[in-house]
């Protein structure tokens, strides 16, 4: 079952976004994530109805478009920018931190979840198990969103230190010391002298 927390700021987030900047891809995830957040609250009993069975299989469908979205959406920035190598690294590297981040919060937040679930007061107190549940949303959402912005950000600098040193012409005359490289000449030289 989707984190409600997590899905619920997954939508907010790419709905706002999508419509400023004109992104339907962004705002075709906003709705999934929208509607795996309503499907989270009909999961856990908060919602009834004997409509939350077809949600529920439309949201396991709609969850597999999730990350073609995301990659369309990456896609789509990259190809209204005026400078599309640097945005395209950006994105790239955005989406893969990102669904790196993502993996490696999600292994340790279920281990996280499951020892706080187990404590006797926590299991005694329903707030406190909500709590959790919050916790384990919001440090999933940080972790997305945090590794989108590392990735987007290390590859803008990568692309910025590439140009900045091609500009310099570093890399010609990296290529001049090797063109003059005398090292042949100098074994000779060693071996005429013995």
């Amino acid at each position: 079952m989707a984190n409600g927390v997590s899905c619920a700021l997954f939508a907010g987030k790419n709905l706002i976004y999508g419509q400023k900047e004109g992104n339907v891809f962004k705002e075709g995830i906003g709705v999934i994530q929208a509607t795996r957040t309503i499907d989270s609250a009909a999961q856990a009993g908060y919602i009834t109805g004997s409509w939350t069975k077809g949600l529920n299989k439309l949201t396991k469908f709609a969850k597999g478009l999730l990350y073609p979205l995301i990659i369309l959406s990456g896609i789509f920035n990259t190809i209204k920018s005026d400078d599309k190598v640097k945005t395209g690294a950006k994105q790239a590297g955005g989406i893969s931190f990102m669904f790196t981040f993502e993996k490696i919060a999600d292994k340790g937040l279920k281990k996280l979840e499951k020892k706080l679930l187990s404590l006797p007061k926590v299991q005694s107190d329903k707030k406190l198990a909500i709590g959790v549940y919050v916790l384990k949303g919001l440090c999933f959402a940080a972790a997305s969103i945090g590794g989108y912005k590392t990735g987007n950000k290390v590859l803008g600098k990568i692309i910025d230190f590439l140009r900045g040193d091609i500009k310099s012409n570093k890399y010609k005359n990296i290529n001049y010391e090797f063109s003059q490289d005398n090292s042949e000449q100098d074994i000779f030289e060693d071996i005429r002298a013995k």
